[in-house]
């Protein structure tokens, strides 16, 4: 069993693509995920359900919330759930809806699917200190790249 579970909803299956790119990105962190499709507008109670199945879960959960224009979807979810919820909506110049949530919705907004990963993996070093370890060796490799391009192009 795994110490976690890391879980895309998301409103509609014309986000796939979108999804793909944040799956991509989290497997750069050895981390797994699953996708669910439930629109808060549409299937009300699928998306109750999906929540209570992971609230009742003794796995903790991350919850990436994929929906664009008026995002139901992650107010529903981070009201209801006991788990981190992250917004990403597949439009980055169209979030607003998502930050506008009222009182008791506390999902976070990470809109790039690089970003979203980090984030990710730096909330799995609660349960999985090897994920620190990843962290550490990518942002070294990033510093790296860095100081060889500032070597390469001093005047």
């Amino acid at each position: 069993m795994k110490d976690y579970n890391v879980v895309i909803i998301s409103g509609s299956d014309s986000d796939l693509p979108h999804i793909k790119k944040i799956q991509e990105e989290l497997g750069k962190y050895t981390i797994d995920s699953n996708i669910r499709i439930c629109s808060a507008h549409k299937q009300p109670v699928a998306c109750e359900n999906i929540i209570r199945e992971l609230n009742e879960s003794s796995v903790p959960s991350i919850i990436v919330s994929i929906a664009g224009a008026t995002d139901a979807l992650s107010g529903v979810l981070s009201f209801h759930s006991v788990h981190p919820v992250i917004s990403c909506p597949p439009d980055k110049t169209n979030h607003f809806s998502c930050v506008d949530n009222p009182p008791g919705s506390s999902n976070s907004l990470v809109l790039r699917p690089a970003n979203v990963a980090k984030h990710i993996a730096q909330m799995l070093c609660l349960v999985d200190p090897g994920f620190k370890k990843i962290i550490s060796e990518k942002n070294e490799q990033k510093i790296s790249t860095l100081i060889k391009a500032d070597k390469e192009n001093r005047g």
